[in-house]
């Protein structure tokens, strides 16, 4: 989940490529906010988009290995499912 800076940069970024579209067509523009400037070169074949997702490692465990010792008193414990 992106916080809510990332959100902004996401937007400001967005919409100065918008504005350079607009602005000067899909030809001569500058790419990002550092200025790069890339002569006769098309603006879309610069952009790169994506999503970013964080996985986990999960190792299911078999009835043997979460099996544990614990006195007959002792609270049951809940195991949680993804």
């Amino acid at each position: 989940m992106l916080s809510d800076e990332h959100k902004h940069q996401r937007v400001e970024i967005s919409q100065i490529l918008l504005h350079q579209c607009q602005q000067e067509g899909d030809e001569t523009v500058d790419v990002g906010p550092c200025g790069d400037h890339c002569a006769g070169n098309k603006l879309l074949e610069h952009l790169i988009t994506g999503v970013e997702t964080w996985l986990h490692l999960s190792t299911p465990e078999t009835k043997c290995d979460s099996m544990t010792w614990k006195h007959p008193s002792s609270p049951v414990t809940k195991k949680f499912k993804v």
